[in-house]
């Protein structure tokens, strides 16, 4: 579709509205938490194994005055000066250090680190060095480096205190609230001597609803009956349809899944397909639609397989769920094994963490968590139960655990596989009693098959025509000539005259003069065979002459396909003594009579074994389908204390158990676990239970983060004491237990939230409150949201018309189910912030960068299909006025009727394109400007 300049010139225009206006509403969030996390578990460990003894305030003598075991160590740098440059590994001292790129300065001196460590440093340094030691220079990290807090003290910190419903809050607007959430932040507005927006206009609330509950626009016919409906409950109408569509879990399982680190490779180097991954998707799409019990889910996840099961469908659901064990971005290519098994029980835990429990705990691996109440102790109490799973098959490349999904064709597969072993054991034993009847005595003479001779070049195998000696023929496909050539040998165990016969089968598109050369006591003799003509003995041979012959091994034929023209067939080669008495030849001949038609009924019945063999796998009952999983380790067992980080480096063995800090008083943090079993089930349990005081509280934190675009607590995946302070900690334990109460429901927890007044909110607030609050801490008003990218790219396909709920083509399916590929993310999704599919993310970034608008003007999925809703729109109805076509423009992309301006400038521009391209065009126009205005992008 090409653009006329004055429409480019107003799609540029909108599009660069959208990018600067963004940047206004939106923060450009860089992931400083990601960072944190990569130095955690890539650098850190590094630091402390190899790097302190020399480097930090406990070495006994510190060398160049270099101190890494702290920030402001690498920047105040040494003799040398700063030992990084944050963004610049190529101009980093350390580099040239690690790199022994000069031999006056290598580190450590002894032996070079290994080269997944200086790998891992090197994009450490890229990405700006991330490092969440903040101790200065002077300041003594103690005996043992850290000493994490003691549980008492900890759980002094809100996010540990044991939950418990809190009183709620009175307020002197009564009339306001509609749900006891709202007097919790009505209360601290009214503090504030502040008072919440108005209620947002019908249209508005009718597209944030759709979007956030299923991640679709309205249709226009929603929109019109909604705007219709004079009921008190109409809204009430809405929410229960959109919280009964399939499309809930699409677009909830979605959050979930960036959670789970959901991707379908591995990423790395090797980025190994994860077969079946999208069975692990579908579980989750499947439990938020079915409303499974959040606590259920947990449990499911982290220890499925060890849960009880009453139906085959119940077992599969827990074998499929611990996918998300087996999700995460490891390099199995890794030859340190213990190392390879050791990293996959840190991401393991770190993703457990994060998760469910919004704690970051790899701060621990090395020493005591210098924040949170996390000793290493218990770090390693954690790991010895994530040890004791089995999480990866051996091997020089390693993979994933499969396990085998029950689906009722046992029976079936055993019957049918015991079948399929008896018909091949029939074939081989045919083919056995074949070949011996082709190797006949002496007296008969000497036959040798294609399947011994020697091969020059390609020949291709065949049994397309019959007649032929042992298991089949060869030919040259009449390719490569002059490039290919058969040697047969013979082992001749009587000196005198042998006939030659050559065999072969014939055809009218073989060759006319196949060159074949006998190699004989007296010299060589080269005969041209005709392989068109039928070989004139017993149908299967032709005569090349007679011939002396030493005994001994040695080459007899050669078989060449030089200038010739169609197919060279090789089939076998006999030599026929001649010193024999004539009646033992008469005789030989007979015997050679019967066993070419024993030969001939042997083939006849192989033919009908394959037949019977092939059919019979086409019959086949379904193959097993088998997912990515986890099960118990044989050697289960309490783990070791790794000094520093080192895998070899192993300390006192610890009992396994959890968090101290996270378990109530009354109750031991090391259960008791059986003999045998990893621990798992215990640890689910303790995750899950209504006692955990994180669980519950992060989760419900999430669901207010997608509904009002900020979470209670911002940083939704630590709660820990880097994270944020929870904005309001009683309403965040009320939405908890009232969560814990409904038996853990998302979908009762989603209808309590959307029904309360504050999301019902304008985004647009009183001026005293955007002026005393303006970054709406105090939730005075909705906020403004960006969407994602797969709602930007699903509410483009719903426009047009040609969004299909099928997954057959991902193309045109809801953005949930395209392929992520960890080396490759879609550009769209790479465009609008897709968070990193390797790490737990309970939050998106949102940025403003001109690709996006660039990416609106130019990509050609955005280009076809605003082409194809300007046709939905043109084919609505040829009565339609350009009015009413305008309306239904703006209700398809923006959900919303234009104003009068908008309506003016619509018909301004059709009115001026349609002199300069088609009908077509012109609307094309007019859509792709929508497709890039702020309103399309956000909601309001």
């Amino acid at each position: 579709m090409k653009l006329p300049y004055s429409l480019l010139m107003h799609v540029f225009y909108r599009s660069l509205v959208f990018s600067c206006l963004s940047a206004y509403f939106c923060l450009n969030l860089a992931g400083e938490d990601e960072g944190f996390l990569f130095f955690e578990k890539k650098i850190r460990p590094v630091f402390a194994q190899h790097c302190y003894e020399c480097h930090s305030a406990k070495s006994e003598k510190l060398k160049a005055n270099l101190l890494l075991d702290r920030k402001e160590g690498w920047i105040q740098g040494g003799d040398s000066g700063p030992a990084i440059n944050p963004g610049k590994p190529e101009n980093s001292m350390l580099m040239k250090a690690i790199g022994y790129h000069d031999n006056d300065l290598r580190m450590p001196p002894k032996r070079k680190l290994p080269v997944e460590a200086i790998r891992d440093i090197e994009n450490w340094i890229a990405m700006g060095a991330p490092d969440p030691r903040n101790e200065p220079i002077g300041e003594d990290l103690g005996n043992d480096l850290l000493r994490a807090k003691a549980p008492e003290e900890g759980r002094k910190y809100w996010a540990f205190r044991p939950l418990s419903a809190p009183v709620i809050p009175s307020i002197e607007n009564q009339n306001w609230p509609a749900d006891p959430l709202d007097h919790f932040l009505l209360a601290k507005l009214e503090d504030q001597g502040l008072r919440p927006a108005q209620p947002a206009d019908r249209q508005v609330l009718m597209r944030r609803i759709h979007f956030d509950l299923i991640g679709l626009p309205p249709s226009p016919e929603q929109i019109e009956d909604f705007l219709a409906d004079s009921d008190p409950d109409a809204f009430s109408k809405v929410v229960d349809g959109l919280l009964a569509s399939v499309s809930f879990g699409e677009r909830w399982g979605r959050h979930w899944l960036d959670v789970a680190r959901y991707a379908d490779t591995t990423g790395g180097g090797r980025n190994k397909p994860f077969p079946n991954a999208s069975l692990y998707r579908e579980y989750v799409i499947n439990s938020y639609n079915e409303d499974k019990p959040f606590d259920r889910f947990v449990r499911e996840q982290i220890a499925g397989d060890l849960l009880h099961s009453s139906t085959d469908r119940e077992s599969n659901e827990n074998l499929t769920a611990l996918g998300f064990m087996a999700l995460g971005p490891h390099n199995y290519e890794l030859q340190d094994k213990e190392l390879l098994r050791m990293e996959i029980v840190d991401e393991q835990m770190s993703s457990v963490g994060r998760a469910f429990l919004g704690v970051t705990m790899g701060c621990a691996r090395c020493h005591d968590h210098p924040f949170d109440p996390i000793p290493t102790s218990e770090y390693y109490a954690l790991a010895g139960i994530f040890r004791s799973t089995n999480s990866m098959v051996m091997g020089n490349v390693a993979n994933f655990v499969e396990r085998e999904l029950k689906d009722g064709h046992d029976g079936e597969r055993k019957i049918h596989a015991k079948r399929q072993k008896a018909l091949e054991e029939k074939l081989k034993n045919a083919e056995s009693k074949l070949k011996k009847l082709v190797l006949p005595s002496d007296s008969m003479g000497i036959l040798v098959d294609d399947s011994d001779a020697d091969l020059v070049g390609e020949w291709k195998k065949s049994t397309f025509v019959k007649g032929y000696q042992g298991l089949g023929y060869i030919h040259d496909a009449a390719e490569g000539k002059g490039r290919k050539k058969v040697v047969f040998p013979a082992n001749i165990k009587r000196s005198g005259i042998y006939e030659i016969q050559f065999s072969y089968t014939s055809g009218p598109n073989r060759s006319k003069s196949t060159p074949v050369s006998v190699f004989h006591r007296k010299g060589v003799k080269k005969v041209m065979v005709d392989q068109t003509k039928p070989p004139s003995i017993q149908g299967s041979f032709v005569s090349l002459g007679t011939f002396p012959f030493e005994t001994g091994k040695r080459k007899v034929v050669t078989v060449s396909n030089e200038a010739t023209s169609g197919n060279v067939i090789v089939d076998a080669i006999r030599l026929v003594p001649q010193f024999d008495s004539k009646e033992a030849h008469a005789l030989n001949q007979k015997a050679e009579r019967n066993l070419g038609l024993e030969r001939e009924r042997m083939q006849l019945q192989i033919m009908e074994l394959k037949q019977s063999i092939e059919l019979h796998k086409k019959h086949s009952p379904p193959q097993v389908v088998k997912v990515m999983s986890v099960s118990e380790r044989e050697e289960a067992g309490d783990w070791h204390i790794h000094l520093r980080g080192g895998i070899r480096n192993l300390g006192p063995v610890v009992k396994r158990g959890f968090l101290a800090v996270a378990t109530p008083v009354s109750r031991s943090p090391t259960p008791d676990i059986p003999a045998g079993a990893s621990g798992r089930l215990q640890l689910a349990d303790w995750v899950a239970s209504i006692e955990n005081p994180l669980t519950a509280r992060v989760y419900v934190n999430r669901v207010w983060h997608h509904l009002f675009g900020r979470g209670i607590v911002r940083s939704t995946d630590n709660f820990g004491e880097m994270g944020d302070r929870p904005s309001h900690p009683k309403l965040l334990d009320h939405l908890a237990e009232s969560f814990i109460r409904n038996g853990w429901s998302t979908k009762e927890l989603v209808r309590k939230i959307v029904h309360s007044k504050a999301y019902r909110m304008a985004s647009n607030g009183n001026a005293k409150a955007e002026r005393n609050d303006p970054e709406n801490q105090l939730f005075s008003r909705q906020n403004r949201r960006r969407l994602e990218a797969e709602a930007i790219r699903d509410a483009i396909l719903t426009a047009s018309g040609r969004l299909i709920p099928s997954r057959t083509n991902p193309n045109l399916a809801r953005s949930i189910f395209l392929k992520i590929d960890r080396n490759q993310i879609p550009e769209m999704f790479n465009v609008f912030d897709y968070p990193n599919p390797g790490v737990v993310s309970g939050k998106r970034n949102v940025s403003s960068v001109p690709t996006q608008a660039l990416f609106m003007l130019n990509s050609k999925f955005v280009l076809d299909e605003t082409k194809a809703t300007a046709e939905r729109i043109l084919a609505a109805s040829e009565e339609m006025e350009d009015m009413q076509r305008i309306e239904l423009a703006y209700i398809l992309c923006l959900g919303r009727k234009p104003t009068r301006e908008e309506r003016s400038l619509a018909l301004a521009y059709l009115d001026k394109s349609r002199g300069e391209v088609s009908e077509v065009d012109s609307w094309s126009g007019l859509i792709h400007g929508l497709f890039a205005c702020i309103d399309f992008f956000y909601l309001n």
